[in-house]
């Protein structure tokens, strides 16, 4: 008996320790979305979740420009020519940030005889991303030429 009354205690005190959470949560959501019931409330908090997750998928989109602005996790060079131009070629670079990788950037591409036409660079976290659209000679944007770029930038990288 005194087993029963101590479990039956204890689940009394989970629940009460849960009800309150849950409604230190709600008073939470109440000064930050001023609807009066809790059902207007929690049917606030998830629409306006639902276009957070959205406007944040619409940020990371491979369409959006903005997506420049975050490197990844992982080193990575990626190397492509871009259609409408000949001789254009689209290289994207991911890694640590370092004072001295401009420098090194800047070698590297002498090295290939390739001249920057733009170029897009970001740092977060200790990381940095680059992306340049380099002119090769003309033909050299065959897989060779490419293929000695993308070695190029590994080496920087």
């Amino acid at each position: 008996e005194s087993k029963a009354f101590a479990a039956s205690n204890s689940h009394k005190e989970a629940e009460r320790r849960r009800r309150k959470r849950i409604n230190a949560h709600i008073s939470t959501l109440k000064s930050i979305l001023p609807n009066t019931d809790k059902a207007s409330l929690l049917g606030e908090a998830v629409r306006r979740v639902r276009e957070l997750n959205k406007a944040a998928a619409e940020l990371l989109d491979d369409e959006t420009p903005l997506k420049v602005l975050f490197p990844s996790e992982a080193d990575e060079v990626k190397v492509s020519p871009v259609e409408e131009e000949e001789g254009l070629v689209k290289a994207t670079m991911c890694c640590e940030d370092r004072p001295e990788m401009v420098v090194d950037l800047i070698k590297a591409l002498k090295s290939v005889e390739a001249k920057v036409v733009k170029a897009e660079m970001s740092t977060m976290g200790g990381r940095t991303k680059s992306v340049l659209w380099v002119q090769l000679n003309v033909g050299c944007e065959s897989d060779v030429g490419l293929a000695t770029l993308r070695r190029a930038l590994k080496g920087v990288v």
